[in-house]
């Protein structure tokens, strides 16, 4: 199951990252379960099939002084290893970026955090997996988005979101577009979303369908991902079917500061359930 998609950063490409915690639910649900407090477990990463060495590690901080601060998880590994030599490989266009702006000669020996432009944002979408301590990543490259982008340009929203990856039986070896793998991820992450939600809508609260034991909400792209290409879980609310034909229909824009969709009409509707957008 999806577990968190991470912008890759400098220190993604270093030592590690940390996974918020409105995705502990997800960590709790694994085989083997969430990390005890001040417990480190070595686990495996999957990239393209072969395994990495890391770390899953429960910070370890004094409860006594940080009465009621939710548990630490991060995801780690040394800087020489050769899940950090994977990742700098796979995502070149970040690594060369962050080197490049770091080694100016006005920031040696300087402090400060390195903001990735848009057109340099790589990802990497972690997943747990069946087995216990073992997770796969799936890389979501400059070049992976380029080609999607071109897959989709024809594509209304609508359809990208209602578009169903299908396996062509008369092929010998399964072929996966670009555009199936991202979208397969993409039904992953809203699947994970819709599990934080109890399968609520965070517009109305309902949970459609719960008097006939059926679970029907649906993942909507704020910003559309055929403009963005962003599926990343800041730009994805969970809605009931008919307030997602709704939102297509009218297309209100998008308050972020104020979690509110702003209709054509004048009309302003604010999000009443949030466990994730504005953490």
């Amino acid at each position: 199951m999806f577990l968190y998609q991470k912008l890759i950063d400098r220190s993604t490409l270093r030592q590690g990252f940390q996974i918020p915690v409105e995705f502990h639910h997800l960590l709790k649900a694994m085989p083997g379960g969430m990390p005890q407090h001040g417990e480190t477990r070595n686990v495996k990463v999957l990239i393209d099939g072969v395994g990495y060495d890391a770390q899953l590690k429960n910070q370890d901080f004094d409860r006594t002084k940080y009465d009621g601060h939710a548990d630490v998880i991060q995801i780690r590994y040394s800087e020489g290893c050769a899940l950090v030599k994977r990742l700098r490989e796979v995502f070149s266009s970040t690594w060369n970026y962050v080197e490049s702006i770091k080694n100016l000669p006005k920031n040696i020996n300087r402090k400060f955090t390195i903001r990735i432009p848009k057109e340099h944002q790589e990802f990497l979408a972690l997943s747990t997996t069946d087995l216990p301590d073992v997770f796969v990543a799936d890389c979501i490259t400059t070049t992976v988005k380029a080609e999607v982008k071109t897959e989709v340009s024809t594509m209304s929203e609508l359809n990208f979101e209602t578009f169903e990856p299908r396996e062509d039986k008369s092929v010998g070896i399964k072929q996966v577009t670009r555009l199936q793998k991202v979208r397969l991820l993409d039904r992953s992450i809203g699947d994970s979303l819709k599990l934080l939600y109890d399968y609520r809508c965070q517009m109305t609260g309902e949970k459609v369908g719960d008097e006939y034991n059926a679970q029907v909400v649906e993942a909507h792209h704020i910003i559309p991902f055929t403009e963005s290409m962003n599926n990343d879980t800041s730009n994805i609310i969970i809605l009931s079917p008919s307030y997602h034909r709704i939102i297509h229909k009218a297309n209100p824009s998008w308050d972020s500061k104020n979690l509110a969709f702003i209709f054509p009409n004048g009309l302003i509707e604010k999000v009443k359930i949030d466990k994730h957008l504005n953490i």
